[in-house]
């Protein structure tokens, strides 16, 4: 054992090891060392010149059986030398183990039980010896049978490659592939056929023996004639003769990253034929100079005589170093070897010829017949027959894979079309060669019998049935020295592999390499650990039983085969560096399909490069690759993963093709040869659908689609297929994305001029840069809408596929419960369409990680989960600068990307910055598609984000076309806003880029038509007078039409009349027995089972659309089955929800899974039985197939019994999710819906609060008052009694009935209700009179209520006066003789309540708005006292955080500003100053600078104040450091705020100031021009006059400022026209400022009276002089 072994590291230690080295010692070169050596070898039949073998091979069918010999012998010399020879010569008599295998056994055993303890070994020595030699003989053994299964060349190449473990030399990469060798060589293509009819009328067993009795026969006669056996391809066989070159071409590992082509060749010779041929193997010189360690040195074998029959190669035990295994072996001198008696091309083509005409001769016409039960011959079955292609020239082997799943080895080059175009040219029973290797032919011919090719011809016939047209008795010839050469005549091909001094280390790895190469089904039935004589002992009986074992092996098997063809050419170029490009390609198609399909536990058949160019098999169903619902979740996935990884990953377009039936499955060949395939009719149908012009990426036949439950598919023009009788139905399966369109209505009719249009649109969008277009499809429930867009989008799509259109087609269908959900509609859109971008990873597709259940996944691929989405969508943020905080955002609540739960944000962008970049990332994720189709509907539940974010798609897109659907507006009102309404049926109508269609009721034609479907008959074979009645009781309604007629066909009421048409069976026509249809539906579901209709009763309450998983659990949780039951339910449960779809009540969808599909309930319930059955990939949700199946069903239910149903489904997802703020705001949606339905007014307004609040913090205010208005409406069902009146719109028996906790519930809801209409975004009159309703309603409720007296903590009552005072400020309550009293009324309240309450922040709030009120009042001295108050109370490092919790902003800090302006007003400018300083340098440094609106009240009075006094710079650097930066910063462009309309005019006048006051100084600076354009345009600076007069109750409206700023520019402008005209504005702006200001329209606001009448009166000075 050497020391490069390192099992022999591992196992041979100590007393072990020191035998081993005394026996090498005392070995002598001519001991009696054995060998131990692989011989494949074939009867000895060679072509002679002096013989007729040909003929004899024409006459006989000779069986031969050549046999591989295993020999397996020690190399153990005794260490008792005069022992030694006598044991050896006992053990080993005849020195090989062509003997008795069971006394073999015991003598080996003999052998070992002599290594005693007194010869230097221990018995635990002896025992692992013993177990390393049982070892070694499985693995000879295997290597015996995997040998089999690849050709000579491979095994060769792969021998030299595991030698190298028994060196120090390392390939520099840990991939060795791919490997390629160009030589010149002749190729024979063997084509045969009968096998489809074979497979069809035979048992598996005859069919096995049929099959390989044929290949048997082929196969002898390429071995006989020299060749090796590259591929069996299908029915199909690739044989080669090389040319033989003293020097072949190297097989060259992938050179190392920055080296260019740096290599040296490490040469080994390897005996074939008769003689002795070198092939290398490269590396990279530093592996060699470190390995060496004194140079590069050729490693060399001895090998055997050039003659010898059986050429053996021996190697000497390696060494430490490459420099003691090269001086350990030599060339053999009995080696000398004549280059003359090489095979040159001329030898190759003529023996390829040979073998060619010698397999059409014996296996053309060949027949099969059944065999007898007595053994005789039975009737014809089948004939056999085959033709047969010949070609010649330059070719190169590729070894592609890796060294970890598979490997396969490719052959590349010119031969290959030629043997294609003359196989496919000859006849059956023909071979034909081409005009290239014809040449060559012609060489060794007489003159007389040289053939040339005819105008047009490619190829020559040579030989068919019985007749040969070529000379197989070659004459010799002159050669270019003058000499004459004789042909040299192959004889079969002989290779004995030395592995006598292979350590186990090589051994083992010349195991594992050469087991890449063989299917996994052959690898299956592994070698377990066996003693060394049950070993020895099975040996002899596998080799002897090779051919019983293929028979045994055969089998029948329903197999999925799947079809690969990657559209790219594979022709090999005189560049080396293109070719290199190619392997690596070939390569990376290698690696990825096998990973792929590893993955998923398929099986790798073959990977073969012939006239259909590149292919790839794979398999699922064999033996290691069966499994439950193995088409729906394996082998269609793989299809669609391979098309997209090679096209996304590669850049290769594909086409597959994949079918399912039976076929045969075993090893077809000789027993010398064979390979392990499938054939059968459905193999070569799938290789059809793969090569099929109109394949869009994937087919599939019917048989497919019938198995894949759940999936979906678009059918697909049929083909004629070999071994089908009829045309064979094709369909393309849809992906998980595609499948949630549903089913398209097989019985969907008319609408023709509608649907021409949507074709027409969707061809228009793929034009170049085509603008896109909005369709809006108008329809009533039942009028068959949706099943319009299902219909009209599904063949639109395939009519872009058809035309090559490369599209993208996404649909969603939103519900009712959406509405509450922003941008629900973009969750699965998102989805889809991020899945379309392919992604960068540094992985390599060959890495695998495999996950729990055994799947594993390639790293590279695109086929990943919900983490890929969020991935790519990570990737464009990143790749177009997303607003700082809308991954978060948009990742976690509609992707689910827990991972990234948002807490707190540094900035959360304004809804419209979302908008904008949602459409950006939908744009970007489609721009590689020719066209889009966005198809929405049931639009009318569409939240409004949604809407904004569509109606950017639209704005800013190319080639999209958007198809909405919808109830119609009158009864269904759209959530779009009016601006966004009316510029689509305005602008957009008129450059036709917008259009509406409404979805009328049927004609009387088209129902017909429909009739005809449901009845199977031509449209006028059905009665009028059934059309008429069908007609006037669905009203023309598809939806109803339909169910009519199913109802009809279901009672078997219609059927053939006398007058041959169909029609009514009965002469009275009341088969339509229901007085409408709502009746017809009644009647459908009482014939339902109790079971039937209680699951579809849970499914109603549920929703429209559920998922499978809830309505099992409710069922599980309300049922309360048994252990024992449990099964038996669940099984009845399937049934009833199957008895639902089947009835047209459901509809089954496929969702695929995001990671925060918490509300699935099925992991709610630990005990769910879909653990073992649950689909990562996606889950099954149910939808009610119209509206009036669900709304019928909650009718016959009782009120109670639904308010049950919806507490236990709340209930179990409370169970699993406690913690309120740890739910998903989707979550709480979903229990909020079941609280409100089980009218829990306590939890819905619980969960109502909080979906609000969550709602408000990501600027989503429309949202959360569409949640408030929900809850309260639990309180609003119940009507006031007769003769009384609601107060507050309750009734008087709710409000009185109230206890503590519901009063607190409902005003807090009702308060918030008032916030968040008075904070919109885009407030209106209409929400903002809501808003005050809701704060005095709230207040009514408090004053009527009973409870209320008794509520102690007064506290929620607190934001009502906040919310009533804000209000009142800004004039939105407005009755101007009351509003003092009221306002001051309602302050004195607040305050006394706050005081009562004891809390220092509300009492503080009280304070402030008593301050601010008594300030706008004029009140300055009171306002100054209550200022007092709030100082001893207010402490900002403790309360400001508090307030701001509370009020939305720091409404005590506010107070300060509004005192220093009552300081200034009373004449205490100190003061004033005092408290600048105070908010400047203690308040602010503690305020937040994302809430600019508490900062602008904060700071707004004293700005002026300082302005003022001089102070203009200071004042200026406030604004911008706490207002205008900040704002920018966190809102930007398209923020708001109610102090925006202040800053473009502060910015001016201060500059403007500035300007002046350095002017002064001789310091000026140049004043931005653009001011006076801006004061030209008084537009620009008008503002509504209640914002003029909220604002100046800071200090200034945006009017006063715009005014004085008018005044400074006019003053330095020398443009006489600008200053007069500037003059005019300012002076109107502040007439309409004093006007809402100076007390005469309402109370007069002291200060900014103060600050505007200075500069009314100097503007019109001006303008007067």
């Amino acid at each position: 054992m050497t020391d490069n072994s390192s099992i022999g590291k591992e196992e041979f230690l100590g007393e072990s090891k020191q035998m081993e080295q005394e026996s090498l010692r005392r070995s002598s070169p001519k001991s009696h060392q054995e060998e131990q050596h692989i011989n494949i070898n074939t009867d000895d039949l060679p072509l002679t010149e002096s013989t007729s073998m040909e003929q004899q091979q024409l006459n006989e069918e000779p069986k031969r059986r050549g046999s591989l010999h295993v020999s397996i012998v020690s190399t153990l010399s005794n260490p008792m030398e005069e022992d030694s020879q006598e044991e050896k010569k006992d053990i080993f008599p005849n020195g090989d183990l062509e003997q008795d295998d069971d006394a073999l056994a015991d003598r080996i055993a003999q052998m070992m039980s002599l290594t005693q303890p007194n010869r230097g070994v221990s018995k635990q020595g002896s025992s692992i010896f013993g177990e390393t030699l049982a070892k070694r003989a499985v693995t000879i053994d295997a290597i015996h049978r995997y040998s089999r299964h690849v050709p000579n060349c491979v095994l060769k190449d792969v021998y030299s490659e595991a030698t190298l473990a028994d060196t120090n030399v390392v390939i520099a990469q840990s991939n060795t592939t791919p490997k390629s060798q160009k030589y010149q060589a002749a190729l024979l293509f063997i084509d045969m056929s009968g096998f489809t009819k074979l497979s069809q009328a035979l048992d598996v067993e005859s069919l096995s023996k049929a099959i390989n009795s044929y290949f048997q026969a082929i196969v002898d006669e390429v071995v006989s004639h020299g060749g090796d056996i590259l591929k069996f391809a299908g029915d199909a066989i690739f044989a080669e003769w090389r040319v033989e070159v003293e020097d072949e071409e190297s097989i060259t590992p992938p050179s190392t990253p920055g080296k260019k082509g740096n290599m040296r060749s490490s040469t080994r010779n390897i005996t074939t034929r008769g003689g002795t041929r070198r092939s290398s193997m490269e590396y990279t010189p530093e592996s060699i100079l470190t390995s060496a360690r004194g140079g590069n040195r050729r490693r060399s074998m001895e090998t055997s005589s050039s003659r010898a029959p059986s050429a053996r190669i021996r190697q000497r035990p390696s060494g430490k170093t490459l420099n003691r295994m090269s001086s350990s072996a030599s060339i053999s001198s009995e080696s000398a070897h004549d280059p003359e008696n090489l095979m040159n091309m001329e030898d190759c083509v003529h023996a390829a010829a040979c073998c060619g005409a010698a397999i059409v001769n014996k296996c053309a016409d060949y027949p099969i017949y059944e065999e007898m039960i007595s053994g005789g011959q039975g009737p014809l079955v089948a004939t056999l027959n085959v033709h047969c292609g010949l070609g010649a020239g330059e070719m190169a082997g590729v070894h592609v894979g890796d060294d970890i799943l598979r490997r396969e080895y490719l052959v590349v080059g010119e031969p290959i079309d030629q043997v294609a175009e003359a196989c496919d040219t000859a006849q059956l029973g023909e071979i034909r060669i081409a005009g290239e290797a014809l040449k060559y032919l012609n060489k060794g011919q007489p003159y007389k019998m040289q053939m040339t090719l005819e105008k047009g011809e490619k190829s020559k016939l040579i030989a068919s049935r019985k007749t040969s047209y070529f000379n197989k008795k070659r004459r010799s010839v002159w050669s270019l020295d003058g000499k004459i050469r004789k042909p040299t005549t192959p004889k079969p091909q002989t290779m004995s592999l030395p592995i006598e001094e292979m350590s186990d280390l090589s051994l083992s790895k010349f195991h594992h390499l050469l087991s890449l190469y063989v299917h996994p089904v052959v690898l299956g039935d592994k070698d377990e650990k066996v003693d060394l004589r049950k070993s020895m002992k099975s040996t002899k009986k596998l080799i002897n039983s090779g051919d019983q074992k293929q028979a045994t092996d055969a089998e029948l098997r329903s197999v999925f085969t799947l079809f690969v063809m990657p559209k790219m050419e594979a022709k090999i170029s005189q560049d080396p560096k293109q070719n290199q490009l190619l392997f690596k390609k070939l390569n990376n198609i290698m690696t990825t399909v096998s990973s792929i399909l590893d993955s998923f536990k398929g099986h790798l058949r073959q990977y073969i490069v012939d006239d259909k160019g590149i292919v790839l098999i794979g398999t699922f169903g064999l033996r290691g690759a069966t499994f439950t619902n193995m088409i729906a979740e394996r082998a269609l996935p793989t299809c669609r993963y391979i098309h997209d990884v090679l096209q996304e990953d590669l850049k290769i377009e594909c086409q597959v093709g994949g079918t399912l039936g039976k076929v045969y499955c075993g090893v077809v060949g000789g027993v010398k040869r064979h390979e392990y395939a499938v054939l059968g009719p459905s193999v070569n149908l799938s290789a059809r659908l793969m090569g099929n012009k109109n394949n869009p990426g994937v087919l599939v036949d019917d048989a497919v689609r019938r198995k894949a439950r759940g999936s979906n598919f678009i059918s697909f023009p049929p083909v004629k297929a070999k071994g089908y009788e009829d045309l064979v139905p094709v369909f393309k399966p849809l992906t998980a994305k595609e499948a949630r369109w549903g089913r398209v209505n097989p019985k969907f009719v008319g609408r023709k001029k509608e649907l021409d249009l949507i074709y027409k649109l969707a061809l228009a969008t793929t034009k170049k840069d085509s603008t896109s277009k909005m369709l809006f499809v108008w329809g009533e429930s039942g009028s068959g809408k949706s099943a319009f867009i299902v219909s009209a989008i599904s063949k639109a799509r395939s009519l872009l596929l058809q035309k090559k259109k490369r599209s993208v087609v996404t649909r969603n269908a939103t519900s009712e419960r959406d509405s509450l959900i922003p941008f629900s509609l973009f969750r699965h859109i998102f989805r889809d369409v991020l899945s379309e971008k392919p992604i960068s990873d540094d992985s390599t597709l060959g890495s695998k990680s495999k996950n729990d259940d055994g799947f594993s996944l390639s790293s590279g691929s695109t086929f990943a989960g919900n983490a890929q989405i969020i991935r790519r969508l990570t990737e464009i943020c990143d790749e177009m600068g997303a607003p700082r905080g809308f991954l978060e955002i948009v990742g976690q609540h509609l992707l689910g990307d827990n991972k990234g739960k948002v807490t707190t944000l540094e900035k959360a962008p304004e809804m419209d910055e979302i908008i904008e970049f949602m459409a950006k990332v939908f744009i970007r994720s489609t721009d590689h598609a020719e066209g889009v189709i966005l198809a929405l509907d049931d639009v009318q539940w569409m939240d409004s984000l949604s809407w904004k974010v569509v109606h950017r798609i639209l704005e800013t897109s190319k080639n999209v076309l958007i198809v909405c659907g919808s109830r119609l507006k009158e009864s269904h009102p759209l959530s779009v806003t009016d601006e966004c309404w009316g510029k689509l049926t305005g602008e957009y109508a008129e450059k036709k880029l917008f259009r509406e269609i409404t979805i009328a009721e049927l004609n009387e034609d088209d129902i017909r038509e429909m009739a005809a479907l449901s009845f199977g008959c031509n449209p006028d074979e059905v009665d009028d007078n059934f059309c008429e009645d069908v007609f006037s009781h669905s009203g023309g309604m598809p939806f109803f039409t339909s169910e009519i007629l199913d109802n009809c066909v279901k009672k078997k009421q219609c059927g053939k009349l006398k007058n041959g048409l169909v029609g009514w069976l009965g002469k009275d026509r009341d088969a339509l027995s229901f007085a409408n249809i709502e009746e017809l539906f009644l009647q459908r579901i009482d014939h339902l089972d109790d079971f039937t209709r209680k699951v579809l009763q849970f499914g109603a309450i549920l929703g429209m659309t559920f998922d499978s998983d809830d309505l099992l659990n409710l069922a599980l949780e309300l049922s309360k089955p048994t252990e024992d039951e449990r099964k038996e339910f669940i099984s009845a449960f399937h049934q009833s929800v199957q008895a639902a779809i089947e009835e047209g009540i459901l509809t089954e969808l496929f969702i695929e899974p995001d990671d925060d599909d918490e509300v699935q309930i099925n992991q709610i319930d630990p005990h769910s039985p879909y653990e073992e059955q649950s689909n990562t990939n996606g889950y099954v949700e149910y939808s009610f197939h119209q509206t009036i199946w669900r709304r019928l069903i909650l009718s016959l239910l009782l009120d109670s019994y639904v308010q049950n149903i919806h507490r236990h489904i709340a209930m179990m997802i409370e169970r699993q999710y406690p913690v309120l703020e740890d739910r998903y705001y989707r979550t709480n949606v979903k229990l909020f819906t079941h609280h409100k339905g089980s009218h829990d007014t306590l939890k819905t307004a619980e969960v109502a609060l909080h979906i609000g609040n969550e709602f408000k913090n990501l600027g989503m205010t429309d949202q959360s008052v569409k949640v408030y208005d929900g809850a309260i409406e639990l309180w609003l069902h119940e009507e006031a009694p007769d003769g009384t009146e609601r107060v507050a719109g309750f009734s008087p028996l709710v409000l009185e009935s109230l206890d503590e906790q519901n009063l607190v519930s409902l005003v807090s809801l009702m308060t918030r209700l008032g916030q968040s209409l008075g904070s919109m975004a885009k407030q209106t009159q209409d929400a903002l009179n809501r808003a005050v309703d809701q704060f005095q309603n709230a207040l009514k409720i408090l004053e009527y209520a009973p409870i209320s007296s008794e509520v102690k903590d007064r506290s929620f009552t607190f934001p009502i006066y906040s919310g009533l005072f804000f209000l009142l400020k800004f004039g939105i309550i407005c009755d101007p003789s009351d509003v003092a009293t009221t306002e001051l009324d309602l302050v004195s309240k607040f305050v006394a309540e706050t005081k009562l309450h004891g809390d220092p922040v509300h009492y503080g709030r009280a304070l402030a708005m008593q301050g601010e009120t008594c300030h706008r009042y004029g009140r300055f001295e009171e306002a100054i006292e209550s200022h007092v108050k709030l100082k001893q109370v207010y402490d900002v490092e403790k309360h400001s955080a508090l307030v701001v919790a509370a009020y939305a902003s720091d409404r005590c800090a506010q107070n300060f500003g509004v005192t220093s302006n009552c300081y200034v007003l009373t004449g205490q400018i100190d003061k004033a100053l005092e408290i600048a300083d105070h908010i400047e340098f203690e308040l602010m440094p503690h305020m937040n600078l994302k809430n600019v609106h508490n900062s602008a009240v904060t700071l707004f009075p004293i700005l002026w104040m300082l302005k003022d006094n001089g102070q203009i710079e200071r004042s200026y650097n406030l604004f911008k450091k706490y207002l205008k930066e900040p704002f920018d910063q966190f809102y930007g462009k398209d923020g708001s705020t109610p102090f925006l309309p202040t800053f473009k005019p502060f910015q001016v006048l201060f500059d403007t100031c500035l300007y002046m006051e350095k002017d002064n100084e001789g310091d000026s600076k140049m004043i931005d021009e653009s001011y006076f354009d801006w004061a030209l345009n008084i537009d620009n600076m008008k503002c509504f006059p209640r914002s003029e007069v909220a604002i100046g109750n800071f200090g200034r409206g945006p009017m006063s400022i715009s005014a004085e700023a008018c005044l400074y520019l006019a003053k330095i402008t020398k443009d006489d026209d600008k200053k007069m005209e500037i003059l005019k504005n300012g002076a109107t702006l502040a007439e309409l400022t004093t006007s809402g200001i100076d007390g005469s329209n309402g109370p007069k606001n002291h200060f900014a009276y103060l600050q505007i009448k200075g500069v009314h009166d100097e503007i019109k000075f001006l303008l007067d002089g």
